[in-house]
């Protein structure tokens, strides 16, 4: 199994009177959300995921197709390897821009991808 863990640019070193400290927009409370996602021969299921702008998303990918798919959200520059069939990968990240992204399988790598779902980041409970 393959794991791919992204942390998204959201802590800055401030500097204050009083020494060094670290500033982090994120709750230090917020929990993991964990969406288990399918790929089949013809597409993703679920189609759509939905997640809070920097709040921790763990994604776990199987591929349960016959053919050789790929996992990819371009705009947060999140591409899995191949996955044969049966294989899968998990991939962590904070989503840190609201909007709606692509979700792609492009296993030729040449920016042709075979299906789409998407991924809508919100800032809105």
């Amino acid at each position: 199994m393959q794991s791919l863990r992204l942390l998204p640019i959201t802590s800055a070193l401030a500097v204050s009177l009083t020494g060094w400290a670290w500033f982090d927009p994120s709750p230090a409370n917020a929990a993991t959300r964990q969406v288990n996602i399918q790929i089949t021969d013809r597409g993703f299921q679920p189609g759509q995921v939905i997640a809070m702008i920097n709040q921790p998303l763990h994604l776990h990918v199987v591929n349960r197709g016959q053919r050789i798919h790929q996992f990819s959200i371009p705009d947060y520059r999140i591409y899995s390897a191949n996955l044969q069939p049966g294989q899968m990968t998990d991939i962590e990240f904070a989503p840190w821009t609201p909007g709606r992204f692509a979700i792609t399988s492009d296993p030729s790598g040449n920016n042709q991808p075979e299906f789409h779902g998407w991924l809508i980041v919100t800032d809105q409970k």
